[in-house]
């Protein structure tokens, strides 16, 4: 059976259904095949009984005013359909000899870290100046190529010194030129595991841009969660005259010279198009999907070589009373037990629960309506490795790996150890458990089919960020790729590089052919 339509979109994660709404928008009869039974990506939820769990969700940057998401938010059709809510503080770090609050403005975080190193209150002054630098430069450019000013290199030197400065730089050789302590150099670092890379390995543009918005612009979190930011994009493709059909699995792209013509399906679909949007990760986009032998060898490389980003553990917790707000914390707890995000970072890939830093983020506390009155939900959450255990028990053997007994008491074990941690920090939380399930790396491939369960793109290296980043066209003319693999990562990013891929599109062909 064959279908046609003006654009068809591979994936319906938040890239691909920011694409899709602004290709409707302009006019395009737009389809989104999707396999999995709902549109989101990592930005989507489930219910188990009273308690809905946010699969990945945090906290969201950049949708204050001027912070530059809330424009999308707009142009996408879905501000006005979402209830966000400010967070903050932040958050709250706790490591071995002390806790420090993180508020959401810049002046108030400012303080506190000068309040518990009194000593060192220039050098803090200094490194939050400078991120805040390289931050305005990225916005700056952000803006300039939304404008279609794309400036050249010369002009890069001139217009955004401070992003330049820092792109080579990893996050903690940027903050050395300011910072002495490496104590001080562990707190102001305290959001690497949002990007899954310790410091001393992650881009000071990642590091910087995420001190800068978020304690600028602040925190938020949407009302039902990340599946509200979804169900919001489908509602308005929905009204835009397009579709998605979930439970959809995509076999491959039909290639025509330097054209793809057509995506089949394995219930024996052939959908052709004009233009074609990938959702899916780069690397099985251009090797699985189209095949290595369609593209020149140097891009085949550049997409291939990089690795994966980090992957996750987490443990969700059903609970018949609200601990952390008992206790009076924010919403999000970072545990650390040593000031030594390297030591962190590899007790992570080792599988040394007892010594990763891990996030405790009691949702009740941001969305109460996500659990019964009086009662919490909290997801403990760690950077882990793939090859945990020989891959989580499996022996890398993923077909019904879901039923295999030794990834069952992997899992389990790794559940009780995180849970035990935590219960140390937050007595009277195991009594407290209602419900508890987790998810492994082997999870998120299921759900995503991103390589080893990555969960924002290729890893956050200074090589793989700012100007390293995988540009959203390909060498196939009529193919574009949208998601965390063309940007950095985290949800906002996504959503902004399939608004770009669609706008790439457009500007080739104002109108439908």
């Amino acid at each position: 059976m064959v279908e046609r339509v003006d654009a068809v979109v591979v994936g319906a994660g938040l890239g691909g259904l920011a694409a899709a709404v602004t290709l409707a928008g302009a006019g395009r009869k737009t389809l989104v095949l999707e396999q999995h039974s709902v549109p989101g990506g990592y930005a989507s939820s489930f219910q188990r009984g009273p308690y809905r769990f946010d699969t990945a969700l945090h906290e969201l940057s950049g949708l204050a005013p001027g912070g530059g998401v809330d424009a999308r938010y707009r142009q996408l059709g879905i501000w006005d359909r979402l209830t966000l809510h400010r967070l903050d503080p932040l958050y709250l770090v706790r490591g071995p000899d002390r806790q420090i609050v993180a508020p959401a403005d810049l002046f108030a975080y400012e303080a506190e870290l000068i309040r518990n190193f009194p000593s060192q209150a220039d050098q803090i002054r200094a490194y939050l100046d400078a991120a805040n630098a390289v931050y305005r430069d990225v916005r700056r450019l952000t803006t300039d190529r939304a404008t279609g000013h794309n400036p050249s290199l010369e002009d890069m030197l001139v217009r955004y010194p401070a992003m330049v400065q820092a792109s080579g730089e990893t996050w903690d050789q940027m903050m050395s030129r300011f910072v002495d302590d490496p104590q001080i150099r562990s707190v102001l670092g305290t959001l690497w595991g949002y990007m899954g890379l310790p410091p001393s390995r992650c881009a000071a543009l990642m590091g910087a841009v995420m001190t800068g918005t978020y304690h600028q612009h602040g925190g938020w979190y949407p009302e039902g969660g990340a599946q509200a930011i979804s169900a919001a994009l489908a509602e308005v493709l929905y009204e835009r005259g397009g579709e998605i059909r979930v439970g959809q699995n995509v076999t491959g792209f039909d290639v025509e010279g330097d054209r793809v013509v057509a995506v089949t399906i394995d219930q024996g679909l052939r959908l052709e198009a004009e233009v074609f949007v990938s959702n899916a990760s780069a690397p099985t986009t251009v090797v699985n999907l189209v095949g290595r032998e369609h593209f020149p060898i140097d891009y085949v490389d550049t997409v291939e070589k990089p690795s994966p980003s980090y992957t996750t553990f987490s443990v969700y917790l059903g609970l018949d009373r609200d601990i952390l707000g008992e206790a009076g914390l924010a919403h999000e707890l970072f545990l650390s037990t040593s000031w030594d995000a390297d030591e962190a970072w590899q007790a992570a890939q080792r599988g040394d629960w007892d010594r990763v830093d891990l996030s405790v983020t009691d949702y009740t506390r941001v969305d109460p309506g996500c659990a019964p009155p009086g009662h919490a939900v909290v997801v403990l959450t760690t950077v882990a490795s793939w090859d945990y255990q020989n891959v989580w028990g499996t022996g890398g053997e993923l077909l019904g790996y879901h039923d295999n007994p030794g990834y069952l008491r992997v899992k389990d074990q790794a559940a009780d150890a995180l849970i035990r941690r935590v219960a140390g920090e937050l007595p009277g939380l195991a009594d407290a458990i209602r419900h508890r399930e987790a998810s492994t790396p082997l999870t998120n491939f299921h759900y995503t089919r991103n390589p080893h369960g990555a969960i924002e793109g290729y890893e956050n290296t200074p090589a793989n960020s700012g100007m390293g980043w995988l540009p959203c066209d390909t060498p196939m003319t009529n193919l574009f790729l949208a998601g965390a693999w063309t940007n950095s990562g985290g949800m906002n990013p996504a959503i902004t590089s399939g608004m770009e891929a669609a706008q790439h599109i457009l500007a080739k062909s104002p109108s439908p052919v």
